[in-house]
């Protein structure tokens, strides 16, 4: 990786207009789908790498890929966190089978990842803030079955 450009000489407006090249440019090759930050269509592209089937349009309610078996995955992803009640984006709805969690570190590699039964969602708190589910990094890792060897293993071949 030193062959990346030294961005603590660009100003702040340049900083913002390489992010939205990049986004740009995985928008190019299908890896995202939005022009939202673009760690959540990530880890989206890579458990459809690794389960198949049918990456959902972004405004399909309650899951995001549909197997070829026909199980409905909700995906979910989070960058490092130093506590491990970090909060994963919330659940409104827990019409799928499982949800896949990833956690990546500060250089984008995956450090783990979880895949939990819908059922078990139901039993994280319910926020009254966000009228959803909101589980933890730490009750993930206690309800879910690691899936993080498959999960490096497709996001391996993201590029391919």
């Amino acid at each position: 990786m030193n062959d990346l450009p030294d961005l603590t000489a660009l100003p702040v407006r340049s900083l913002l207009l390489l992010e939205a090249s990049i986004v740009t440019e995985l928008r190019r090759r299908e890896l995202v789908r939005t022009n939202n930050k673009p760690l959540g269509d990530i880890a989206e592209h890579i458990v459809w790498l690794a389960r198949g089937g049918v990456l959902e349009p972004t405004s399909t309610k309650s899951h995001d890929i549909t197997t070829p078996t026909g199980q409905r995955i909700q995906v979910k992803a989070m960058g490092v966190r130093t506590v491990a009640g970090g909060k994963f984006s919330p659940f409104r709805s827990t019409d799928f089978h499982t949800a896949v969690f990833i956690v990546m570190d500060a250089t984008f590699a995956i450090t783990e990842a979880w895949e939990v039964t819908a059922a078990r969602i139901q039993e994280a708190a319910l926020s009254a803030h966000v009228a959803a589910r909101q589980p933890t990094l730490s009750q993930v890792r206690k309800w879910g079955t690691s899936v993080t060897a498959e999960m490096q293993a497709a996001y391996a071949r993201i590029d391919d």
